[in-house]
């Protein structure tokens, strides 16, 4: 039967000279150690297995006796704990996080992301998490989360020189990662945290670009060292806006060698309700680009050995970055531009707004107060002529700028 004891290393001080003290896992002969955050400063603080000599000891054996006591009810749960001691220490570190470890559920949390291919949300929520760590500390727990709490970390945020902007994100990846150990069975919260705390407002980024802008960019030719990274860059840019705004992560994974393209959004997927898939007509202006990168397996290959995807999306981004400037362009580039100027162009057109969201894969906001949504469908070819409206109209250089919409026209007379 495995036992579990607080320890020190004497063989393995710190660089400084200090010895971090230590859950010893005993099993079969054989002993591992799990880590805590607490140390010593020397080894004469350190006397049967309690901290002495120290102005902190009485607090700090306290909660060290606290800290064992979860794990020894982690080890009540093994199924079988007559294994080695790195075995019990394999199943009492992946289970530790249940007992309310902000830390450890919150490293769990991004690995479930990761996994699901959310890359970029797990690397912006383990910003996040060290933001937290910063300001409460790798001691803090899911319970001790309050609208104090809250209100403290946003003060921390802003402290540190956060916009409105950023500590909204910080915010709403608080309250999913709070969302989530609640659905988990982790932590209960009488009154969830979030409910009377309202988070900043995020400013709204006007990013799109305008027609001309876009005619710049279609037309552009590039030379020099830079020529092929702003090619792909400016095919990426254009690809997204004619499949009708899609993520560079979404259209990385699709099959382009159909008549169609057909993806879940991996942003939305975990919170879309209903039907999540998305399926839309490959235009002749997309099949073109397609057509430059495609593989045999119906994927796109540009060249470019990256290993991970943030890697590739930054290079697409630093790409677009850079053409902007040398364009002229009134506003920064970036892939997402693509996705705000399609929704654009397609509010001038008077173009329904749930048909823009599902060509988009946009979750409908407020669904509940709008119970139109009851009465229909969209399908396909609705988006389909969505989206080569779209297309011919950032194509016609003649045309007004803010149409009157096709259906409009009949109840308006022009003087």
């Amino acid at each position: 039967m495995a036992t579990l004891s607080l320890a020190i290393i004497k063989s393995r001080p710190n660089k400084d000279g200090s010895y971090g003290i230590k859950i010893a896992v005993a099993s079969q002969g054989s002993t591992a150690f799990i880590s805590t955050r607490f140390k010593v400063e020397n080894i004469k603080q350190w006397k049967a297995g309690k901290i002495v000599r120290h102005p902190d000891a009485d607090v700090n054996n306290r909660k060290l006796r606290a800290l064992l006591l979860e794990y020894e009810n982690i080890l009540d749960t093994m199924p079988n704990p007559n294994v080695s001691a790195v075995g019990v220490k394999s199943y009492l570190e992946s289970r530790y996080c249940k007992f309310d470890s902000l830390k450890g559920y919150a490293e769990v949390y991004i690995a479930r992301l990761e996994k699901e291919n959310r890359v970029s949300y797990a690397q912006n929520m383990g910003y996040t998490l060290k933001y937290l760590i910063e300001c409460f500390g790798e001691s803090m727990s899911l319970q001790q989360f309050t609208p104090s709490a809250l209100t403290l970390f946003e003060k921390h945020l802003r402290k540190g020189g956060s916009s409105d902007t950023t500590i909204n994100i910080r915010m709403s990846h608080l309250k999913a990662l709070l969302n989530a150990a609640s659905n988990d069975g982790i932590v209960e919260y009488k009154v969830f945290p979030f409910r009377n705390y309202k988070i900043p407002t995020k400013a709204v980024r006007d990013i799109c670009i305008s027609k001309e802008e876009l005619r710049k960019l279609r037309e552009a030719e590039f030379k020099g060292v830079s020529e092929r990274r702003h090619t792909v860059a400016r095919d990426l840019f254009m690809l997204s806006f004619y499949c009708a705004g899609i993520n560079l992560t979404d259209l990385m994974d699709a099959r382009l060698d159909g008549d169609t393209i057909t993806f879940v959004r991996k942003k939305t997927a975990t919170k879309k309700q209903g039907e999540k898939e998305v399926s839309i007509t490959i235009q002749p202006e997309a099949r073109v680009i397609i057509d430059k990168y495609i593989t045999e397996d119906g994927k796109l290959d540009f060249g470019y050995n990256y290993s991970q995807y943030e890697q590739f999306r930054s290079f697409v981004t630093k790409g677009l970055n850079k053409i902007g400037e040398e364009l002229g362009f009134e506003k920064k580039l970036m892939y997402y531009s693509a996705r705000k100027t399609f929704v654009q162009f397609g509010t001038n057109l008077g173009i329904p707004l749930y048909i823009l969201e599902y060509a988009i894969g946009q979750t409908i906001k407020d669904k509940n107060n709008r119970p139109i949504h009851d009465y229909f469908k969209v399908m396909r070819p609705q988006a389909d002529m969505a989206i080569r409206t779209i297309i011919s109209y950032s194509m016609d250089m003649d045309e007004e700028e803010t149409p009157i919409p096709e259906w409009a026209r009949k109840y308006i007379t022009k003087s």
